[in-house]
């Protein structure tokens, strides 16, 4: 047997029900192939709390996401916002993560991802604001990015299919809105776009680290996140977009099968979380939520991320930083050093706590008093902890949004992390829609409905058992298994 190799594609926000639809629709042939044809299965998971897409990688490429609470966050004992944003500053606590894990794509290539992986070859240029530079990689965005528009053929294709999908979006976006239903134009002028332009280039990148031999290969591609957060991830359109991720999986397959003294790969598809059709909260409310804030608490300088900054006229007594990703947000008090607990809230701010939980469009509010967690609600308070049973109040509760004990678990972890907000609120979920603090039609990041159940598409031969799996940091062993079983000791 020749050289084998491991290829995982990473496709954003897919949820394993709107896959289940997409394929019954034929919106996937190539995926279908995979599953009538080549023996694989579509695997659910759960990947934890926060539903967001740096939290779920950094479970599946080091099996540790401990301390990334949200897509944003304020890191208290660095005093430093931490997002991954179009100025992403992530690199500047790197140096707190990871270490001693073993890297899934260790020496291998990282292709489009929020963290490097300890990979040879980095490609990040898909997604801008992810990773960071290796020392001397040996492939490179730059190298890959010259190897593509070297050839004729890429760039007039990249111009004909770029100006296609823009016209194609902004078409949807005016029969959407003339429709009566909602649009997230941002989305739309900017971040989908960029997607969907860079989109070629992450399918040239893995291509060719396959024709490279790297025996490790991770690739995301972000395309339907990002229209499913324009749109809603219900839309025809977003479900047009899969259209376009099935043919880059179909092209990329057609690789699979090494040339020469290259690899044969095998393929494994997932997903890192779902999305829900979400309504933003200030246009459900007439308020921002910072705003709504800063009238509590009048002295208080209050500043949303991402959002506004609402500033007192008077003497400000001083800060809070909103951060919000999706139906999630931290709220940190700046100023004080320490993460807050519960009795601390109310000592400093009476009656604080409860007005938040009594907000309309606020789900719950979790807060943490030494080990125990704290959940309110604008009728009930429990509290819980790590070991002890859920009371029955907590139980029926949490059993609105999924399996009262694992959601438990899932909260309390997430509560547990030094760098959550002093207060995390959750948006309300109704009707199987949520509250958002963000501008977005579709969104994730919360609770509720499928932002938590994405999927991975694996061979029933390798035995994937998922139904345990309450995080994606519990996919990392599956995979590690896997690629360890293919790629031979001292031959990467």
């Amino acid at each position: 047997m020749g050289k084998q190799g491991l290829a995982i594609l990473h496709v954003d926000g897919l949820s394993y029900r709107y896959l289940l639809k997409a394929l019954e629709q034929g919106r996937m042939p190539f995926v279908k192939h995979l599953v009538d044809e080549e023996g694989y299965e579509v695997l659910r998971y759960r990947c934890g709390i926060p539903s967001t897409t740096p939290f779920a990688q950094a479970g599946i490429l080091y099996g540790d996401n401990s301390e990334i609470p949200s897509f944003r966050w304020w890191d208290k004992q660095s005093g430093l916002e931490v997002s991954f944003g179009g100025m992403s500053t992530f690199k500047h606590v790197a140096h707190k993560y990871f270490g001693g894990s073993d890297p899934l794509v260790r020496d291998g290539a990282s292709i489009a991802t929020c963290f490097p992986s300890a990979a040879a070859a980095t490609y990040r240029l898909a997604y801008r604001e992810h990773g960071y530079s290796m020392n001397r990689p040996p492939f490179s965005q730059k190298r890959a990015l010259a190897n593509w528009a070297l050839n004729p053929l890429h760039l007039l294709d990249w111009t004909w299919r770029g100006l296609l999908q823009i016209w194609k979006a902004n078409l949807q976006y005016w029969r959407t809105l003339l429709s009566g239903r909602p649009a997230a134009k941002m989305y739309i002028v900017s971040d989908m776009l960029e997607e969907i332009l860079l989109h070629q280039l992450t399918r040239f990148a893995t291509v060719e680290a396959m024709q490279e031999g790297y025996a490790s290969i991770y690739a995301a591609f972000y395309a339907y996140d990002e229209t499913a957060h324009a749109f809603g991830p219900e839309s025809d359109y977003s479900f047009r977009i899969l259209r376009h991720i099935d043919n880059t999986i179909r092209r990329i397959a057609a690789n699979r099968q090494g040339k020469a003294d290259g690899r044969d790969y095998e393929l494994v598809i997932l997903s890192d979380h779902g999305q829900v059709e979400t309504v933003p909260f200030d246009r459900q409310y007439g308020h921002r939520l910072g705003e709504i804030v800063s009238e509590w608490l009048p002295t208080f300088e209050v500043e949303e991320l991402k959002g506004k900054r609402f500033t007192p006229k008077a003497a400000i007594d001083g800060h809070i930083l909103l951060t919000f990703s999706g139906g999630l947000a931290h709220w940190y008090f700046k100023d004080i050093s320490w993460r807050l607990g519960y009795d601390e809230i109310e000592e400093r701010f009476p009656g604080l706590v409860a007005k938040v939980a009594g907000t309309p469009g606020i789900g719950f509010v979790l807060l943490r008093n030494g080990d125990e967690n704290h959940i309110l609600t604008s009728e009930a308070h429990f509290r819980f902890d790590a070991e002890g049973r859920l009371p029955r109040g907590a139980r029926d509760f949490l059993a609105r949004y999924d399996e009262p004990d694992v959601l438990a678990c899932q909260l309390d972890r997430l509560n547990s992390f030094h760098r959550s907000g002093d207060m995390i609120l959750f948006g309300e979920y109704l009707d199987d829609h949520q509250i958002n603090f963000e501008n977005q039609v579709g969104g994730h990041g919360s609770v509720g409905g499928e932002q938590l159940f994405p999927f991975i598409l694996a061979k029933r031969e390798w035995k994937f058992n998922t139904a345990d799996v309450i995080g994606s940091y519990q996919l990392y062993p599956l995979l590690k298994r896997l690629r360890d079983k293919l790629v031979v000791p001292g031959m990467g």
